[in-house]
């Protein structure tokens, strides 16, 4: 579980809202789709969740970045309060990751 991370942001959109929003010049919801839904499948898995986190990977398998958001949403609406919880901080830490301006 994410027991440090502490949520800054003011307000933490639905996932489908923030990837429809779409990349701006510091951030890319499109792009952190694969990453979250990867953790989504851990926290799953660590909390015995595993026929969702199956059907997590189904969708991710099958579905478009934006289905994905989707399924992302569903699951939190359906998860009890700790999970929920869980699963927000995730949200949070993806919508306020920065991309790097950085040459390599």
């Amino acid at each position: 579980m994410i027991d440090d991370f502490v949520c800054e942001l003011s307000k933490v959109l639905s996932i489908k809202d923030w990837f429809e929003r779409g990349e701006t010049k510091d951030s890319c919801p499109p792009c952190m789709i694969t990453p979250l839904a990867s953790y989504y499948v851990g926290v799953l898995e660590e909390v015995g969740e595993t026929e969702l986190a199956e059907h997590l990977k189904q969708t991710y398998e099958q579905g478009d970045a934006l289905t994905i958001a989707e399924e992302l949403d569903r699951i939190k609406l359906d998860a009890g309060t700790e999970l929920k919880s869980e699963l927000e901080k995730l949200d949070c830490m993806a919508q306020s990751f920065k991309k790097s301006t950085k040459k390599i």
